[in-house]
């Protein structure tokens, strides 16, 4: 008796830089870094800048990726205070691509949540997300591995 979970809404635990290389299959993202289709991503890092009530852009320390945060702060203006530059976040993205007119595909990562996680007893938070991240590669290298 099988008790598979479809997780395919689930969020991945991943770094930035597994998000560089993205190439269509059958109308699908595929990122081989990851490999695996992705809708929704988590990831950790801090703010470095912020454009408005649009865009801000978050540092995990692989890479620097611009997060569309429009619709978060609209649905939960709230949120705004964690938005800030230098602060530590928490995201929960869903990961969308729009074709250009040249053909290439345009990442987007909107932003569903965010959690702040630089308060004093947040001190591990950074530390303990690349283990967590790391631990979260390898489970998805041996299930993909034993689904061969």
């Amino acid at each position: 008796m099988s008790h598979h979970t479809d997780l395919s809404d689930a969020a991945l635990k991943i770094f930035l830089a597994e998000l560089r290389v993205a190439i269509l299959r059958n109308g699908q993202v595929f990122f081989p870094r990851l490999d695996q289709q992705v809708r929704r991503v988590w990831v950790q890092g801090y703010i470095t800048e912020r454009d408005g009530d649009d865009i801000v852009d978050i540092d995990d320390g692989t890479e620097v990726m611009s997060l569309d945060v429009e619709n978060l702060l609209r649905e939960r203006p709230g949120v705004g205070e964690a938005l800030q530059a230098g602060r530590y976040v928490s995201c929960v993205c869903k990961l969308e691509v729009h074709c250009e007119l040249g053909g290439e595909a345009v990442l987007d990562l909107r932003a569903e949540s965010v959690c702040t996680l630089d308060a004093p007893g947040d001190q591990l938070a950074e530390p303990y997300w690349w283990l967590e991240v790391a631990e979260a590669q390898q489970l998805r290298r041996s299930e993909g591995a034993g689904s061969r």
